[in-house]
């Protein structure tokens, strides 16, 4: 006599599963992000668009596993969170009704010209870079921001000369120029913004 399989009792399983299978994942994710930073041979040994597609997919499943909804009670998180994090949401929902069709735009063309570097094997470091300039243009942040950090990066680059580290200095420059073009382009914006 064959047995009947519990769908709710193998659902439950494969939950918890996820649930405690994402951390590492995760973790190993950000920390392979770090290191290729830094290693050459480590950022060619993976395959970074499918790499980024089952993180993005792992997080996705990750999110199914709780069950929540804005008006009921959360079971996320143990009873002594679900206060808190009913909150945020409450406040993310608010935050979402106030944007308007040009936010959308803007967050779209972002996320679509972020997907397309992820596509094409942008480097970690560059691929911050160029999410930093596209907020940075599309929002008008201020642009103090990205000429301290041209500054700093600029002002590394004789210490990394000094100490015979010729290549890393290159680089610091390379990210130095590019801080200081988005300098000028989100000034470039703002005085736009303040004449009109």
């Amino acid at each position: 006599m064959e047995e009947k399989i519990n769908t709710k009792i193998l659902r439950q399983e494969l939950k918890g599963k996820i649930r405690g299978f994402y951390p590492y994942f995760i973790g190993f994710y950000f920390l392979s992000l770090f290191v290729s930073i830094f290693s050459k041979t480590w950022h060619a040994f993976f395959y970074w668009p499918g790499f980024h597609a089952s993180a993005i997919f792992f997080t996705l499943l990750f999110i199914l596993t709780f069950k929540f909804s804005f008006s009921g009670k959360f079971k996320i998180f143990p009873v002594k969170f679900a206060p808190q994090f009913k909150k945020y949401l409450l406040v993310t929902k608010r935050q979402l009704a106030k944007l308007t069709w040009r936010d959308y735009l803007k967050i779209s063309l972002i996320i679509l010209v972020l997907a397309f570097a992820l596509y094409k094997n942008i480097i970690v470091l560059d691929f911050l870079i160029l999410a930093y300039a596209l907020i940075s243009f599309l929002y008008i942040l201020d642009s103090r921001l990205s000429a301290g950090a041209a500054l700093v990066l600029l002002a590394s680059c004789p210490i990394l000369l000094i100490a015979k580290k010729d290549s890393l200095a290159e680089t610091m420059a390379v990210y130095a120029y590019y801080f200081l073009v988005i300098t000028v382009i989100t000034q470039i914006r703002e005085l736009r913004k303040s004449c009109y």
